[in-house]
């Protein structure tokens, strides 16, 4: 390996033995920044954007970005920085008691100063990293009052927004109807734009609250052909529609022609 300088000992215990090498170049393959000593601002945002996209599973790396971002006065952090650090934590699934208490702390003091995006994307980590914290749902609840503030309703916000919103409020096990009400027209606007796992999501996000949108589910149904949906996305969303009791004739058919695909591939 050219990575590797050469076994400099040898250690022999019984029949097996451990040799211990010297790097003389640092493996292939690693993110631009492994170590955060001196980063702040946009360049802790960056590093850890980047490891995440890699990605970096150095759990002391993660410990590191929280410790260091929780050392920051919330007033000397954007909205925009909290809130791609906790999306790069999400994507990388490394939930951190200390960068959730922050998202905490840093919402009491400022969360007025968040758009709606921003605070979608800390609540969606906040509820992935709280899994079973006993008062985390009074944080969902406020933050979901906060998305449906009137004067909000004024901004533009990305339909992704509202995907994040309902599944953290449901994943919290927390009904917020307004917020399903406020959601439910800029979903049914985007279902255009959704993936197989986006319609997976939302609709796991209403049939696990109980909250029917005649209007989003349908458009739902009407775009499931340009989804690309693999078989586990026909099933779920087949037993969402299910348990919401909705009929969904082109989802039967989108299943038939799955299990039709699995026959034909088995006598060829």
């Amino acid at each position: 390996m050219s990575s590797i300088g050469g076994a400099v000992g040898a250690a022999r215990t019984g029949s097996s033995s451990l040799q211990l090498y010297i790097f003389t170049q640092l493996p292939h393959g690693l993110p631009p920044w492994t170590s955060l000593d001196g980063l702040r601002g946009g360049s802790l945002v960056r590093a850890v954007q980047r490891a995440a996209v890699h990605p970096w599973r150095d759990a002391r790396f993660w410990r590191q970005a929280a410790a260091t971002v929780a050392e920051t006065r919330p007033a000397d952090v954007s909205g925009r920085d909290l809130a791609q650090t906790c999306l790069a934590f999400k994507r990388i699934e490394f939930a951190s008691p200390i960068l959730a208490k922050y998202c905490e702390k840093y919402m009491d003091e400022r969360r007025q100063a968040l758009n709606t995006f921003e605070i979608a994307a800390v609540l969606a980590y906040f509820v992935a990293a709280s899994t079973g914290k006993p008062d985390a749902q009074d944080f969902v609840r406020a933050l979901a009052d906060e998305a449906c503030i009137e004067w909000r309703l004024k901004e533009t916000v990305p339909w992704v927004a509202w995907r994040m919103l309902v599944t953290a409020s449901a994943n919290a096990g927390v009904a917020h109807q307004l917020l399903f009400t406020t959601a439910s027209p800029h979903l049914c606007k985007s279902v255009q734009f959704m993936t197989g796992r986006d319609a997976v999501d939302v609709c796991d996000a209403y049939a696990t609250l109980g909250f029917k949108h005649h209007a989003l589910l349908d458009e739902i149904a009407k775009f499931l052909p340009s989804m690309g949906l693999s078989d586990s996305e026909v099933r779920m969303l087949q037993q969402f529609f299910d348990r919401l009791d909705v009929d969904a004739p082109l989802l039967h058919r989108i299943r038939e022609l799955h299990s039709y695909d699995k026959i034909g591939t088995r006598w060829r």
